[in-house]
């Protein structure tokens, strides 16, 4: 399994995988919005995700997603329960994008990523090119950004 191989290639140090969800974990339709709790799980996906959480220690799994009003994080949160009920609410980041202004979402996970305070290495994945793009020019954290493709075997 490709993102597998891929977590064994950081080594034995600890690893915060950072997953989006819209496109990364769960199919999106550009411009809907709505309903994350009934959107259609990337099953590949998920599973390669829940293998890697059974066969390495040294992996923790975060969602980082962004939505666009409060009752988002309910859906997302429903959906988290559904499908990936391993990680842990505690690990599920999900930021009302209204509460930040004129913010992209490219800054605000921009900023989330930059601002962790961890010896971990941190790794992104994500759909969104231009939220890879900005933390590829701003990466205080030295995160290790990959494409959501890195999921698909």
């Amino acid at each position: 399994m490709y993102f597998e191989e891929l977590l064994k290639s950081i080594g034995d140090k600890q690893i915060r995988v950072y997953l989006d969800m819209d496109g990364t974990i769960v199919h999106y339709d550009v411009g809907v919005a709505e309903d994350f709790d009934t959107k259609r799980p990337l099953m590949n996906r998920v599973n390669n995700v829940k293998n890697v959480m059974k066969k390495m220690k040294n992996v923790s799994f975060y969602i980082l997603s962004i939505g666009h009003e409060d009752r988002h994080i309910t859906q997302k949160n429903q959906w988290l329960d559904e499908y990936l009920p391993e990680i842990p609410k505690e690990n599920r980041i999900i930021i009302v994008r209204q509460l930040h202004g004129q913010l992209s979402s490219a800054d605000i996970k921009k900023n989330y990523i930059n601002n962790l305070n961890t010896k971990d290495q941190i790794v992104l994945i994500d759909d969104d090119p231009r939220i890879l793009g900005a933390l590829n020019k701003e990466n205080k954290n030295n995160a290790l950004i990959y494409k959501d493709s890195v999921l698909s075997d």
